[in-house]
């Protein structure tokens, strides 16, 4: 039995995985420890809790997906959305804790390793997968392997330049794809086009999502704008890397027609003409707590 967690920016989630299933979960914040030791110290605890709870036996491994996280060298480094500035080797301070092998890999990437081994990205040996929330993951399988890079933090799609000089981004650069098409992003456009800065203080899209549905033209067009923004970003991820198949998750993607719909025509019309109608656009076929959790453990086997 693997232990998987998922580091988000305001709660973790820990789950225990056997035969290629989630058994049991939780959820604990990631604000509000001490320091990056007694956050470590709360996620060890919770794995014992949820293994004394289940009689499957031992946990054997412990693989975490986390933002800016460095699968080579096992340390979160210097994570803009997460609460240490600096850098936790997070892999090395939870096995110490658990006595047991601990992997620590890119969020993105285990929810890419989720996606491709039990979801909608089973069979396809190119394969992209982008999570759309606080930020922009995004975790690419090519020829069959996840791309690492040579310093194991390659794939940032959410870090490409998207505008040039344009919106300031959470990694310090700026025009960055995050900063446009993120629920962050989001929130931002809306209030630039209706002068609603409430927005800003909200945790989600919901919001616009039920103004565009009423058809207030300031969500409509933010909707419209997102559309055109994430288009051209997968379009240059296409070209570089050639995936058969392009799976999105996270909340946005909820949206439904608000998004896919336009979605799938602007991304096929952004497309470099050799890859027109060959590629795939679709969402995720797995709960995004199991994805995530699922591609977390999967980081102990590759």
């Amino acid at each position: 039995m693997i232990a998987g967690i998922d580091i988000g920016g305001t709660t973790s989630k820990i789950g225990l995985v056997a035969n290629g299933r989630v058994v049991r979960q939780l959820r604990i914040p990631t604000t509000g420890h001490a320091d990056d030791h007694a956050f470590a110290d709360a996620l060890a605890e919770q794995v014992r809790t949820l293994a004394r709870k289940h009689a499957e036996g031992p946990v054997k491994a412990v693989g975490i997906g986390a933002p800016n996280a460095n699968q080579f060298t096992g340390i979160i480094e210097m994570a803009p959305n997460l609460p240490w500035k600096h850098d936790v080797p997070l892999a090395r301070m939870l096995g110490d804790r658990l006595g047991v092998p601990a992997v620590l890999g890119n969020d993105a990437n285990a929810a890419a390793l989720g996606e491709w081994r039990y979801g909608a990205g089973q069979g396809i040996q190119d394969l992209l997968v982008v999570t759309i929330g606080t930020g922009v993951g995004s975790g690419f399988i090519v020829n069959g392997q996840l791309m690492l890079g040579s310093a194991g933090n390659a794939g940032e799609l959410g870090h490409m330049t998207l505008v040039v000089d344009g919106r300031a981004c959470t990694c310090g650069r700026k025009g960055c794809l995050e900063a446009y098409v993120s629920i962050r992003g989001m929130r931002q456009t809306y209030a630039e086009l209706s002068d609603d800065l409430e927005v800003l203080k909200d945790e989600g899209v919901k919001c616009i999502a039920d103004a565009a549905h009423q058809g207030d033209p300031a969500a409509v067009r933010t909707f419209e704008e997102t559309v055109r923004w994430l288009a051209v970003g997968l379009a240059n991820a296409v070209a570089v890397t050639g995936p058969r198949r392009v799976v999105l998750f996270g909340g946005i993607v909820r949206s439904g027609d608000l998004l896919m719909t336009p979605l799938k025509k602007r991304f096929n019309e952004a497309l470099l003409n050799i890859h027109q109608g060959r590629v795939d656009l679709t969402t995720s076929a797995l709960p995004d707590d199991d994805a995530a959790l699922l591609g977390a453990a999967a980081l102990t086997t590759i």
